[in-house]
């Protein structure tokens, strides 16, 4: 199974009926980077991996879009809620005042939730704590790094807790916390990430960690038993040459990386390739959902912050759109000529 296949299973997580009809066979395991098939008529149903609980599921799924928050301000919460009607569900924010709003993303969510649009179990909300960047740098108030963490932790879960109307029973929790970026030490790096996985799995699933190189990857992976399960990065030509030893790096230790400014950063590849614009025509979508889909059979999750809930729902059905034409005979050859000029440009890896 190819790596667009892989992807493809995550969509479950917001596909409408058809898609999930034509892909539900499949579970994307976002901790293994495996695909397993789940069919009921399996001939040989002892040889098939057992079903993970929902707490499992809960762990382990994610979306293949999600919806960023960054610079929305005061039109946040209306956003958030657009975005989710739109389809996605997954949420990114942070806890960085300066260019995030959690409150306001928390309402969306809650208006959300509270119109029988999504329950608390069909998203995949991720937040940040950003190290000496947020109100909880005050060394008055919080001496110590822990300190600092703890505090913007619980304010987060405040205020993207759901409502009481949501049928859960469970304390609020986040589904990935990212530290948005390394301290300039490492060893404060290091003390950051304890505190945090102190957390896990209670009140933070999975913990990731955002605008880092590989060298201070390998500290965490060697210096803590708790996983990296996300990577943000910034994916552009222009920055690390697209990243690519980084993505290796998460594939070889199952981390899903996540993308950002793939959009902003790139207009030159997505508006004036050949590759883009062939998949583009094909399956009928507008060129920058091309270039998603493209991203997504690379294993990229990517972090989508357009403001016009027209392009959101573009975004959402055109993937799964691509997604369909690419499994016909007449996308198959065209996908697969795209698919690999798109690779040879961004290192596959």
């Amino acid at each position: 199974m190819d790596r667009f296949s892989q992807r493809q299973a995550s969509l479950l997580l917001s596909s409408p009926a058809k898609l999930r009809t034509i892909i539900a066979p499949f579970f994307y395991n976002t901790s293994t980077r495996t695909c397993k098939m789940m069919s009921t008529t399996n001939p040989n149903p002892q040889a098939a991996a057992p079903a993970p609980s929902a707490a499992a599921r809960q762990k382990m799924e994610m979306p293949p879009l999600i919806y960023g928050t960054a610079w929305k301000k005061e039109r946040t919460a209306d956003l958030v809620y657009q975005a989710i009607k739109a389809g996605f569900r997954g949420i990114d924010t942070a806890a960085m005042r300066r260019h995030y709003d959690e409150e306001l993303t928390g309402h969306g969510i809650h208006r959300a939730i509270q119109e029988g649009l999504v329950t608390r179990a069909d998203l995949y909300i991720q937040t940040k704590f950003s190290p000496g960047d947020d109100a909880f740098a005050d060394t008055t108030k919080y001496p110590t790094i822990t300190s600092q963490v703890l505090a913007s932790v619980a304010s987060s879960l405040r205020s993207l807790s759901t409502p009481a109307s949501d049928a859960e029973t469970q304390p609020p929790y986040l589904d990935s916390l990212v530290m948005h970026f390394p301290f300039h030490s490492p060893q404060d790096t290091l003390e950051a990430w304890a505190t945090l996985s102190t957390l896990v799995p209670s009140q933070i699933r999975s913990l990731g960690i955002s605008n880092v190189t590989l060298p201070t990857l390998e500290l965490l992976h060697h210096q803590s038993s708790t996983p990296i399960s996300v990577v943000q990065n910034r994916f552009r030509r222009a920055e690390h040459a697209w990243d690519v030893a980084v993505r290796a790096w998460c594939a070889q230790h199952s981390a899903v990386y996540q993308g950002f400014w793939t959009l902003t950063g790139n207009r030159a590849e997505w508006q004036g390739s050949k590759f883009v614009r062939d998949v583009a025509e094909g399956a009928g979508v507008p060129l920058a959902t091309a270039w998603y889909a493209l991203l997504l059979a690379a294993d990229i999750v990517v972090l989508d912050g357009t403001t016009d809930p027209v392009h959101m729902r573009e975004d959402v059905e055109g993937v799964e759109k691509v997604a369909v034409w690419r499994g016909t005979e007449a996308g198959r050859l065209v996908w697969e000529r795209s698919f690999e000029a798109f690779d040879r440009l961004v290192g596959g890896v």
